[in-house]
């Protein structure tokens, strides 16, 4: 009797380790990469880069027969070995309730960036052919509470939103970066996305909004500084999967968004010299195209986007990001893949005199 007891305790033991056990998780994303005027200067480099390799653990722990306990840590790794070897990405911990909807509490990507899917940001994670090269809004935030309905509750409709407290002083000002007063309330930022996913006819959509986010506008980085801007924004984006309609492989996405400071203050100081960036707007659009050619292990992609940044007294400046890339998937956990892109922008500076940089690279991708 003592036997079965025992055997029953160690049985009983082993199935809760099973179900608390965390899952490891990562990808190792490595290119080597020839880029002509690298940093828009008048410079050639081969480089081995990263690409946003990253390691993580994840879980999922019954708490009812509806609740879970929900939780996620990632880091992102230097395979290359420049850099900090662990930096700070998605983590969060929170409660499911089973086909309705997620509480998360923590640090993670925006829903105005996650509005992107895979068929919108198809080079996501390459160091030159990531849209976050010219695009506001591909933020990741801090100290937030995110609710996010499931997809079956509503029949592929899904609603999601971020609240951001900026915990800061109330003495602490911030008009200079584009949102009157202090951040030291609930939901300083908010970013929220509704989206729509319908397989059966190779449809998806989301439009997404951000409200008090601090973004980058990468055609004033060197006159900006360091200084992300409070903002607000819109973003709409689809994709077509046109396997239902006979064109197996075939999948074509846009991109639409418009962002611009929460307030029209933002201003930089140096010394007793204050600049005005009344007027700061930028607008941008991308189309992307992708074909997994049947029966093989090829995919082929190929992606346009182009942004346009205002500001009142000067000329616009525009960006454009061309890439074209093969993938060769040996299975659904590693590829090989090629890319060839171009990053041009309409101006340039005594820093960075070249209006145009050219990257060709080969890479390895591997997802455990």
């Amino acid at each position: 009797m003592k036997k079965v007891l025992l055997a029953a305790a160690i049985a009983t033991l082993s199935i809760s380790a099973a179900q608390a056990a965390p899952t490891l998780y990562g990808k190792f994303n490595v290119t080597l990469d020839q880029i002509d005027n690298n940093g828009f200067k008048d410079e050639s480099v081969t480089k081995v880069n990263s690409n946003a390799s990253r390691i993580g653990v994840k879980g999922e722990e019954k708490l009812t027969d509806k609740l879970s306990a929900v939780y996620l840590a990632e880091w992102q790794i230097s395979a290359d070995g420049d850099g900090d070897a662990f930096t700070n990405r998605n983590r969060f911990v929170g409660i499911k309730s089973d086909g309705i909807a997620t509480l998360k509490v923590g640090q993670f990507d925006s829903y105005f960036k996650n509005a992107a899917g895979n068929n919108q940001d198809i080079f996501n994670d390459h160091n030159e052919l990531d849209m976050t090269a010219i695009l506001v809004g591909e933020d990741r935030l801090k100290n937030v509470i995110g609710f996010e309905t499931d997809k079956k509750l509503l029949a592929g409709l899904a609603f999601n939103i971020m609240f951001q407290q900026g915990e800061e002083s109330s003495a602490l000002k911030n008009d200079a970066k584009g949102q009157k007063g202090s951040r030291d309330s609930f939901g300083d930022g908010i970013s929220t996305s509704l989206t729509y996913d319908n397989k059966d006819y190779g449809l998806a959509a989301a439009v997404a909004g951000n409200f008090g986010v601090a973004s980058k506008y990468n055609a004033y980085n060197s006159e900006l500084g360091s200084n992300t801007i409070y903002s607000d924004a819109i973003r709409v984006t689809g994709s077509v999967d046109l396997k239902p309609a006979g064109l197996d492989g075939l999948v074509f996405g846009a991109l639409w968004q418009t962002a611009k400071p929460t307030d029209d203050t933002v201003a930089t100081t140096s010394g007793t010299t204050v600049t005005s960036f009344k007027g700061l707007k930028e607008n941008a659009y991308g189309i992307t195209a992708a074909y997994a050619i049947p029966s093989t292990p090829i995919k082929l992609k190929a992606e346009y986007i182009s942004a346009t940044t205002e500001l009142d007294g000067r000329d616009d400046r525009k960006q454009d990001l061309y890439g074209i890339g093969a993938d060769y998937n040996i299975n659904k956990q590693a590829r090989f893949y090629g890319v060839v892109g171009q990053q041009k922008r309409d101006w340039s500076t005594t820093s960075t005199p070249e209006k145009k940089k050219t990257v060709i690279g080969l890479g390895m991708e591997y997802n455990f």
